[in-house]
């Protein structure tokens, strides 16, 4: 029983082309893993555009699904300054006192805007 030869992959990696060519010409074990190699190369290439399609759609389906989101939390926040508005506060001269007013529903608030319970 003879050993099988285990070069083809430290030639395939390290070596030349014409070193490992002039190597398979010799042995056989190394011609027939060349040639699995070259079958799966082929498979993988007729499959190729069928991952890669899917690929493409994953990706437009993502941006599409940001742009949603990033739209839907627009208008939420847009949606919350319209409702909830800015409320001036009027001060002093002297920024020392401030007077408390009211929001446009009628709720007293305090002199950074909150809502005052008093």
């Amino acid at each position: 029983m003879t050993e099988k030869c285990t070069k083809f992959k430290s030639l395939y990696l390290f070596r030349d082309e014409a070193e490992l060519e002039e190597h398979l010409k010799e042995c056989s074990d190394c011609r027939a893993e060349k040639e699995k190699m070259d079958k799966v190369s082929e498979l993988l290439q007729e499959v190729k555009p069928y991952y890669a399609k899917q690929r493409k759609m994953s990706f437009t389906r993502l941006k599409v699904a940001c742009i949603l989101c990033f739209g839907m939390f627009t208008g939420m926040l847009i949606g919350y300054f319209t409702q909830y508005g800015y409320t001036t506060i009027t001060a002093s001269s002297t920024y020392t006192e401030t007077t408390q007013t009211t929001n446009e529903y009628g709720m007293p608030i305090d002199s950074y805007g909150l809502i005052s319970l008093n």
